[in-house]
């Protein structure tokens, strides 16, 4: 897709997720923040969402209690929060349902028993914007400690060896337009294995990491408003499997996205 008129209001407002989009596929930032199409959740995403709700009520009513809620009792909201994202959800051949909430209660046990009880919040799902280079920027924070630690949790399929470059921008964002951050971060992922795990990664942002942020959010907002998305079809994540935009894509583009 070639846009005809440069668009100077597209990227006006950006975000990780939308630099991170734009990087690995321009044509998916394009369905996506361009178009506003809409992505059908997988039960993977759907168990992610619930995860994140069950936490969130946690860390929420502990602000003012100090007191974790009982696992079981997590374990019951995520159910219910899996219940409703899944009904928008478009469940891949291998997944199953049920199989996915044991699992994702399993995760939410995990995460209650090995990380919550050493966190004090101060912010929950902190809605957060400011200017990275002139470019206005925006996110929501997982989760802001007393001590103005921010900490991302996420669920994987396998152990993480790291952060990835993409966390690395996203926290480093957030470390930048957070009020009360201190530059210290923590990604903390409860992994979908054949045993559940917890594995902890913390950095503190430095001036390089701020260096590259505010290289690459200008750049990525002078390329979006160029008008070129080129699809990645190299790309391993370019499948049916991993992309909702894939019937667009082969609309839009011609060829065919692999299973």
């Amino acid at each position: 897709m070639t846009a005809s008129v440069v668009d100077t209001a597209l990227g006006e407002l950006l975000s990780p997720s939308q630099v991170n989009t734009f990087l690995s596929c321009a044509a998916k930032w394009y369905f996506r923040y361009a178009l506003g199409l809409r992505e059908p959740a997988t039960g993977a995403l759907a168990l992610g969402t619930a995860f994140h709700s069950a936490l969130a009520a946690n860390f929420r009513q502990k602000i003012e209690t100090k007191q974790d809620l009982p696992s079981e009792t997590l374990q019951e909201s995520f159910s219910e929060a899996f219940a409703i994202a899944a009904e928008d959800a478009e469940f891949r051949e291998d997944e199953e349902p049920t199989a996915l909430i044991e699992s994702g209660q399993l995760l939410v046990a995990k995460y209650m028993a090995d990380a919550a009880p050493a966190v004090q919040p101060k912010a929950v799902e902190l809605p957060v914007e400011g200017t990275i280079a002139g470019v206005r920027v925006q996110g929501f924070v997982d989760l802001l400690d007393v001590e103005g630690r921010i900490i991302d949790c996420k669920t994987a399929t396998r152990r993480p060896a790291g952060i990835t470059p993409e966390y690395n921008l996203q926290l480093t964002t957030y470390s930048m337009i957070t009020p009360g951050a201190i530059g210290l971060c923590r990604l903390d992922t409860v992994t979908k294995t054949t045993t559940v795990q917890l594995v902890q990664h913390s950095c503190q942002i430095g001036p390089e990491e701020r260096r590259y942020a505010e290289t690459i959010y200008p750049m990525a907002q002078e390329a979006m408003r160029d008008g070129i998305y080129v699809p990645r079809r190299s790309s391993p994540f370019c499948s049916r499997r991993y992309c909702g935009y894939w019937r667009e894509c082969e609309r839009e583009y011609g060829g065919r996205v692999s299973e």
